[in-house]
């Protein structure tokens, strides 16, 4: 685990192996899968401290899975049932489990109402990375406070930055929010890049030469603001073409409700874009390493990990 930062709890990660619970609606269903890798990284931790470690999770491709719940239930309103059998599931998996220790990735649904069916005697630790600190600020102000106040007296909360943890406690009564700030500490997820992606993504870049070639990485939804960096890109093109030089390359990893619209988008700026869709996680890091930069305009992430991906890759990051 990475080391404590200020008021995080230290009592539960001693010497002592510990039966625990990660509750988690985001993880890989596959090798390469990049779906919640960051979960997926710190059960690795936990089990390598020599923690035994059971992982709560939907099956993937239903209710929970890529792009995100709010496009998949958009797309088919069915699936909130599938959503609520498996809350409910979880829930007797958790009353039951004789957990020591519950790590709750995501406060909605996992800490509230999943984890909480965790005995109160026992540790609860809430972790929220973004989408689900929106929703708690989308919900009425009566309920928020609620929700937060119940998942505050039942343990401790982990933000993966402190914007996220300002966004949320701003948004709360003053004694609640300064509950929050003293039983919260900001911790960055694990990356994880078990991967040596040099030599694939030596051998992308090898492939354009001298053009220059600009990467945007994520899902493609409409927060993720893509469509930001094709006009960045369509304005380097457009001064390209007046020196006489090659224009640059765009190529768009990742998939979504919003790829024809972008592509499209791309199309009509003359954007040489390849949207190359859904990918392993090495894939897309050897994308990442091989571009002169990462294009990144999202304005709602807690912590982007693909911003900390290319950091951790010498990739520049280029905000648009």
């Amino acid at each position: 685990m990475s080391p404590p930062r200020d008021n995080a709890p230290e009592s539960w990660e001693g010497d002592r192996a510990m039966r625990i619970a990660v509750v988690t609606t985001s993880y890989p269903s596959f090798d390469g899968d990049p779906s919640g890798h960051f979960v997926e990284a710190e059960v690795a931790a936990l089990a390598a401290a020599g923690h035994e470690v059971d992982v709560i999770r939907p099956t993937a491709g239903r209710a929970f899975g890529w792009p995100g719940f709010a496009a998949r239930l958009r797309e088919r309103p069915s699936r909130s049932a599938e959503a609520l059998g498996w809350v409910a599931r979880a829930r007797r998996q958790i009353a039951r489990g004789m957990f020591d220790h519950v790590v709750a990735h995501w406060a909605l649904p996992s800490a509230w109402p999943i984890a909480l069916a965790h005995p109160p005697h026992r540790t609860l630790e809430t972790v929220s990375h973004g989408g689900d600190v929106r929703l708690l600020r989308a919900l009425p102000r009566p309920v928020r406070a609620r929700v937060v106040s119940v998942i505050l007296a039942r343990g401790r909360w982990r933000f993966v930055s402190e914007p996220l943890r300002d966004a949320l406690a701003t948004s709360l009564p003053p004694r609640l929010a300064a509950t929050l700030r003293e039983r919260s500490w900001v911790e960055p997820p694990h990356l994880g890049i078990a991967h040596d992606v040099a030599p694939a993504a030596r051998a992308r870049r090898g492939a354009f030469g001298e053009r220059e070639v600009y990467v945007s990485a994520g899902r493609l939804v409409a927060s993720k603001r893509v469509e930001s960096a094709v006009a960045w890109v369509a304005e380097r093109a457009r001064a390209a073409r007046e020196l006489g030089v090659t224009a640059p390359k765009l190529v768009v990893v990742g998939d979504g409700p919003e790829r024809a619209r972008l592509a499209s988008i791309a199309r009509a700026l003359d954007v040489d874009a390849d949207f190359v869709g859904a990918t392993t996680r090495p894939e897309a890091l050897s994308w990442i390493g091989a571009a002169d930069a990462l294009l990144f305009a999202s304005r709602a992430e807690g912590l982007s990990t693909v911003v900390r991906e290319a950091e951790a890759l010498g990739v520049r990051v280029q905000r648009v």
